[in-house]
């Protein structure tokens, strides 16, 4: 018994080495069906009636306008109108067809991206372009802020110095009218003392007209000789 039970295993995996040693011509290859149908367009729906196409490719487009009995009739893009078993239509494109599609789909993705991609590259270009733009700017800013603050200590100055003219050019004027008046009274003691030169020669002139007619009489008449004897 325990005999059988070891031979088993035994003769399994003789088995396996012999199936395993076989030519590989024995075992089955993998195949394909071709895309590739032709379906023929007949009068009306049999196998045996006349046939209006001798075989459509596959793929092709058509309108179906009416199904019974495993049969369609179809219209092609043509104009083209007959039956055909309804086994051969899909309500989609062949795999072909739509293996072109995605195909180029592909390729004007790929020229999109190409496209994006320079466009990518441009943006990037022109988006350093704007951030040394905005670094100049930046600058400028800094700039214009720090002449602004000095423009606004310089106006503050500026009111200040104002404030000052204003208060010399109100001194000034005080100082114009004190000037003035001293200008006038100047020139009234002037006047005044033009007038006392005038009496004072007049009445110098006066004086000696006096002197002039009292000399005279002032001196001492002179005797003869006869009279101091």
């Amino acid at each position: 018994m325990r005999l059988r039970n070891l031979c088993r295993p035994l003769a399994g995996a003789a088995v396996i080495c012999l199936w395993l040693a076989l030519p590989s011509a024995a075992q089955a290859a993998t195949a394909y069906i071709v895309d590739e149908v032709r379906v023929p367009l007949r009068e009306t729906p049999c196998g045996n009636c006349r046939i209006v196409h001798r075989g459509l490719k596959s793929g092709t487009r058509m309108e179906v306008s009416e199904s019974r009995d495993g049969w369609s009739r179809v219209t092609t893009a043509g104009g083209l109108e007959g039956w055909l078993p309804s086994q051969y239509l899909i309500d989609r494109p062949i795999a072909r067809d739509r293996l072109d599609a995605l195909s180029r789909e592909v390729e004007t993705l790929r020229g999109e991206n190409d496209t994006l991609r320079g466009r990518a590259t441009a943006l990037g270009e022109e988006a350093e372009q704007l951030r040394g733009e905005i670094q100049s700017l930046t600058a400028t800013k800094e700039t214009l802020g720090s002449e602004l603050d000095e423009i606004r200590d310089l106006s503050g100055d500026t009111l200040q110095l104002h404030a000052q003219n204003q208060e010399l050019l109100k001194h000034n004027k005080i100082l114009q009218s004190e000037v003035d008046v001293l200008q006038a009274r100047l020139e009234q003691l002037e006047r005044n003392e033009l007038q006392r030169w005038f009496f004072y020669g007049g009445l110098l002139v006066a004086l000696g007209a006096l002197l002039s007619a009292l000399l005279p009489r002032l001196k001492p008449k002179r005797r003869g000789y006869s009279e101091w004897r």
